[in-house]
């Protein structure tokens, strides 16, 4: 009889012991990291594109245009091989290959732009090459 008042009690200590520490759950731990604004069109690649593209590529070019009137249009619709971007490979995206030098000439001719441009660049296709 001692016996199993013994194994009752234990029991109950260790039921209250579970259900105290469910209790005191917060969830998992989650560490925060950086929060990242979406790339913008016109505030972060046309200035790219204003700085490094528009010498060459501008309303006299005869295959595409990235003047901040219509670049995105051209990029996307107009331009000869459009579209220049592929939003389900990024990657892969005619505009990547061509800064890059995968494909033609590495664009623009006068030097390759910096990395994080073309991360950048890279990084406004993976988001969906929003016209914002």
């Amino acid at each position: 009889m001692r016996k199993n008042r013994l194994n009752y009690v234990w029991l109950i200590v260790i039921m209250i012991t579970l259900f105290n520490s469910c209790r005191k759950d917060t969830g998992p731990l989650v560490i925060p990291g950086p929060v990242t604004q979406p790339v913008s069109f016109s505030n972060d690649i046309q200035p790219i594109f204003n700085s490094a593209c528009i010498s060459c590529h501008n309303a006299t070019h005869p295959s595409l245009q990235l003047d901040s009137c219509c670049s995105y249009y051209e990029l996307l619709f107009v331009g000869n091989n459009a579209p220049y971007v592929d939003t389900m490979n990024p990657a892969e995206s005619r505009l990547i290959k061509r800064m890059t030098g995968e494909i033609g000439p590495t664009m623009p001719l006068t030097g390759a732009l910096p990395q994080d441009q073309i991360d950048l660049v890279l990084r406004w296709i993976e988001e969906g090459a929003r016209n914002n």
